[in-house]
Order: structure tokens, then sequence, then C-alpha cells
């Protein structure tokens, strides 16, 4: 699948642009635009007003982190998890909330959120987007073996690529070199040619003596269906 060529970066840039270019749609056409896509049964467990508020309210959080207003990205994120945590909107807000913590330095108020957005995540997609989200701000807080816990709760197949830099990150601030090696080692060994962190994991491992594997030339045109290109 395309999504797995993408490594944590990519994947949530492409949301955060869906919703920029949607968000207006959204409110207009959620009861009918969810219902279609995910089926009426998901769709008719819960009051279609009350999934409208949610995408409502989180339209607004999105302007809100355009225009860097904290106030309104706590609250708004703040009404979402208390209010509407059965819908994915309430991940997405706890996440965007901790982008902005850490973007002012407060990375311990980051990981909490992040921790909330694992808990609401409605599927493991979305959980292991948050989870890998929340390995990064414990390293940025100095909790490397919190970060390695975090990461070693990933699916073996999920986001292995961006985990193992994680991992050789956490492992290189605890002083093991060796182990460091081998996590940078595997995932340019996972990480798509062209994933914007390729360049800098490989850095990482010539740093550390370590020889960037060889790619092979077919595998390199694979796309993501899994034909030769």
């Amino acid at each position: 699948m395309a999504i797995d060529l993408m490594d944590e970066h990519e994947q949530s840039e492409r949301v955060r642009a869906w919703l920029r270019d949607n968000g207006g749609a959204i409110i207009g056409g959620v009861a009918i635009g969810l219902a279609g896509i995910f089926g009426w049964n998901w769709w008719g467990s819960s009051k279609v007003e009350h999934r409208i508020d949610a995408a409502s309210q989180y339209q607004a959080l999105v302007e809100a982190v355009e225009r860097k207003d904290r106030d309104t990205i706590d609250s708004v994120s703040q009404s979402l998890s208390k209010d509407f945590a059965d819908t994915p909107y309430a991940a997405f807000a706890a996440m965007a909330r901790a982008d902005q913590l850490l973007e002012a330095g407060e990375s311990e108020g980051a990981v909490a959120s992040l921790k909330q957005a694992i808990e609401m995540a409605p599927d493991a997609a979305l959980a292991g987007l948050a989870r890998v989200r929340l390995a990064r701000a414990q390293l940025g807080a100095g909790q490397h073996q919190a970060a390695l816990d975090a990461l070693k709760a990933l699916p073996a197949d999920s986001y292995q690529g961006v985990a193992e830099d994680l991992r050789g990150d956490a492992l290189l601030a605890m002083g093991n070199e060796d182990a460091a090696r081998t996590a940078y080692t595997t995932a340019l060994e996972t990480l798509d040619e062209a994933a914007p962190s390729r360049r800098l994991v490989e850095m990482k491992l010539v740093d550390l003596g370590g020889k960037v594997p060889v790619v092979d030339p077919v595998d390199a045109v694979v796309d993501a269906s899994g034909k030769e290109s």
C-alpha cells in the first residue's frame, strides 16, 4: 500500500493538507459522506448531529493551528476530548495540541497530550501515528527509555523505518552505539528511497562508522502496488 511507503511526517502532512482543502465540505457533507464511505452501521451508532458537531469543532481547531492561536487550540482540543472522544477528531486534536506544545518547548505537556491521543484513537493506524510522535516527544524531553518503550508497543510492520530511526536516537543518547548502528541500518533497509528523513539517517549511520545499505535498483522502482514501474 502507498501509505506504507510514506514516513510519519509525510502521512501527517497529507492529513493536514486534506483537512485544509476539504474542511469546509466536511461540515455540510459529513452526514452523507461518512455514511457512504464507512457504512451506515458505523454511522448509526451515534446521532448524526454529534458527528457534525465534532467535525465543526475540529475545523475550528485546524483554522486556529493556521493562526497559531494557542488559546483556541487548547479550548477546542479539550472540548473534543471531553465530549467527542468517540470520534477520530479527538485524537487528531490531541496531536495538533501536542505539536503546538512542542513548538513552545513544553515537551512534558506534549507527551501527556500524545498519550491521550493514543487512548482516544479509534483504530491501530491512528494510534500508531500518535505513538511514533510520543516517542519523538519523549526523546526531546530526555525520556530515552520511555521512548524505547513506546516504540516497542508498535506493531512490527507499523512505521518501521521511522521507528527504527527514533530507536537509534534513543540508544545513542543512552550510550549504546552498537545497538544504535543496528537500528539505523534497519531503518535504511525499510525507509523508502524518497523518504525525507532517509539522508539524515544515512548521516547518523556513517557518523557511527556504519555502512549505508546498498539499495537494489529493482526494489527502488517497485511501486506501492508491488509491481515494477
